[in-house]
């Protein structure tokens, strides 16, 4: 099979070394195929690291002892995540994730020794976590935070609850067609950490917030993430 070169920038892991910031390009020869880039191989991946096609998604499983996590200084508290990302190597063009972060209190707190990683290649969209994911985000609780209600920011943002490894939160209200509502996927009540925030493309602090448009009149909106390919999308119903 024709080999393909594909340039990786090494990120998160070789951005910061002791004598400054700098950054890495370098030239990787693979085989078309779906590559994770973690701490273990430096975000330089080999065959090892190839994903294998299972029950329509491709997926990978790797030791947690394996990841490495970078400390995170959000206002004196401190939060440890590993980040990893989704190389796929294709005749058409190559298409790279954004970085997905892995919280070590889930891990730790569920005594996960082993992580599964998911890609849908059809979802999956160049710089963004689309169609990309892992089991530790089922494990951890997520809230549904937007513009729609006085304190839905904060206080009275919606819970997801789980339904069959979905996650899905109801919004309750008069809804007009045309109307619009931002919002974010938050991970816990207070936000924190911060960067675990998902605004149904990419997962970071800085993000931009999410919209959506009301198609129909409805008093009821269902909102359904998959943490496991990072995918959200809605349900408009009437309810009387």
């Amino acid at each position: 099979m024709r080999k393909k070169y594909l340039y990786v920038l090494l990120g998160f892991s070789l951005l910061f070394v002791l004598s400054g910031c700098m950054m890495n390009l370098l030239d990787i020869t693979l085989d078309p195929g779906i590559y994770l880039g973690y701490s273990k191989n430096s975000n330089v991946p080999d065959l090892e690291d190839q994903l294998t096609y299972d029950e329509s998604l491709y997926k990978i499983t790797i030791n947690a002892s394996d990841l490495t996590y970078s400390e995170i200084d959000e206002d004196g508290t401190k939060y440890y995540l590993s980040y990893y990302k989704i190389f796929h190597v294709k005749d058409d063009g190559n298409v790279v994730s954004s970085s997905i972060p892995i919280w070590k209190d889930i891990v730790e707190a569920n005594n996960i020794e082993t992580i599964t990683i998911y890609v849908d290649t059809k979802k999956m969209k160049d710089g963004r976590a689309i169609g990309v994911g892992d089991d530790t985000k089922l494990l951890q609780d997520w809230y549904f935070a937007g513009n729609w209600g006085e304190k839905t920011w904060d206080e009275d943002a919606v819970k997801f609850q789980n339904e069959n490894n979905t996650l899905v939160a109801k919004v309750h209200k008069n809804f007009s067609e045309g109307d619009k509502i931002e919002y974010k996927i938050k991970p816990s009540e207070n936000w924190r950490p911060w960067s675990m925030t998902f605004n149904a493309e990419i997962y970071s602090r800085d993000s931009s917030n999410a919209e959506y448009t009301l198609k129909s009149d409805t008093n009821e909106l269902t909102v359904y993430f998959d943490p496991k390919i990072s995918y959200v999308w809605f349900e408009e119903s009437e309810v009387n």
